[in-house]
């Protein structure tokens, strides 16, 4: 509806004191009636302070609509204070105030905003980003949740952790966007030990985070980026969203905790993941939630195209001759660190020569496995001792070499 309003009528003292008497006259409290404003008009048009004003003075039965306001005494209110009385005043909400708050003060109105973005980003060592269709939530450490929800085309709602919602004039992930660049857009760099990423990342929002990163020259590094993949994420925006990044330590790929793995959902999800290039440059980590048990084919996601990986999988000797079985038949494999550990019971040795691999006759725990039609071997080398294996490294090597 705004953009249907002239620039005159937006700054008519009479035609906005009218939209304010056409919502008192549908007999709601005042903060319902301006919430219910800022979803119709935009919550840039107008500030709560000028709305309360002319509502006040039609619940006293003043409907004079050219009444002239600036005859009135001026009164200052809390955003004319300076800045540190200000935060003298926050300091009331207790410990680590500007941390805790930080999300909620922003979306009390625009002058809080300036203010909490003068202060120094708080520091988080988490956060995390799940997308939906029409929503998004924020996730800052443990304790701090932040939900976006689009109403219309042109506005939305915010909700920060157990508050009231608020309505707020804009596209829902360039509201999520702002929230997120006040905090990671740091002068000095943003160092975060973990990013989460989750659900439905769509390109809009991806292009959206990426012109900001650029617009504010955010400089952001990563330990570990823990990807949940979905069924129907965009590789493509996921991948622009990992490329925003100065440097990634890790990436881990895992299952969602309420996602039933079964061959229909792995099928579905190895393309998704497949189409990530930034997963191609790294070491990456697969979660033992992303296999299906029963079916030896999915013992780990088979159809990855990630050339580094590493498993972290809890099963029993003649699964993991299984599993290094299947890492051998990969055309696309080059490095995998098979981090398990059992008891050398069984012969695995023996199982490992029984498909093809060489024991090194200098080092006995060390094979060549050669690979049918080509120049190349795979190397396997086995950590333990006398009664353990502790873990199982494959890689990719050429005769040439």
């Amino acid at each position: 509806m705004t953009s249907k309003l002239s620039e005159a009528s937006r700054k008519d003292p009479k035609f906005r004191a009218g939209m304010i008497f056409y919502e008192f006259q549908l007999g709601k409290p005042i903060f319902d009636s301006y919430k219910n404003f800022c979803h119709k008009m935009g919550s840039n048009i107008m500030n709560y302070p000028e709305f309360e004003f002319w509502f006040q003075r039609f619940s006293a039965g003043n409907f004079d609509l050219d009444y002239d306001r600036s005859k009135d005494q001026k009164y200052r209110t809390i955003t004319d204070l300076p800045v540190h009385i200000f935060g003298k005043i926050c300091e009331n909400l207790g410990e680590d105030y500007q941390k805790y708050y930080w999300f909620t003060l922003r979306h009390v109105c625009k002058s809080f905003r300036d203010i909490v973005d003068s202060w120094n980003p708080p520091k988080f060592e988490r956060i995390e980003i799940e997308c939906h269709e029409e929503s998004m939530f924020l996730k800052f450490d443990w304790c701090i949740r932040v939900f976006y929800i689009k109403k219309s085309e042109n506005s939305s709602e915010i909700k920060v952790r157990d508050s009231a919602e608020v309505a707020c004039s804009g596209d829902y992930r360039d509201l999520a966007v702002d929230d997120l660049m006040s905090v990671l857009a740091s002068p000095e760099g943003y160092k975060l030990e973990k990013l989460i990423i989750s659900g439905n990342i769509d390109k809009r929002f991806a292009q959206k985070l990426s012109d900001k990163f650029e617009n504010l020259a955010a400089n952001v590094d990563v330990d570990t980026v823990e990807l949940i993949p979905a069924e129907d994420m965009d590789p493509i925006a996921v991948n622009k969203v990992l490329n925003l990044f100065q440097s990634i330590e890790e990436i881990d790929i895992k299952a969602n905790d309420n996602q039933s793995v079964t061959p229909k959902y792995l099928k579905s999800i190895i393309d998704k993941i497949n189409g990530i290039e930034a997963l191609k440059e790294r070491v990456v980590n697969i979660d033992s939630s992303l296999n299906y048990r029963d079916h030896r084919e999915l013992l780990i996601p088979r159809g990855l195209r990630i050339p580094k990986m590493r498993l972290d999988y809890f099963y029993g000797p003649g699964k993991k001759v299984q599993i290094v079985q299947i890492l051998l038949e990969s055309p696309h494999l080059e490095y995998c660190h098979f981090d398990a550990s059992w008891g050398r019971t069984g012969d695995f040795e023996g199982d490992l020569m029984q498909f093809g691999a060489e024991k090194d006759p200098k080092n006995p725990n060390m094979f060549k496995y050669r690979i049918p039609n080509s120049h190349e071997f795979f190397e396997i080398k086995i950590k333990g001792n006398v009664r353990y294996i502790n873990g199982i490294y494959i890689e990719r090597k050429s005769n040439s070499a």
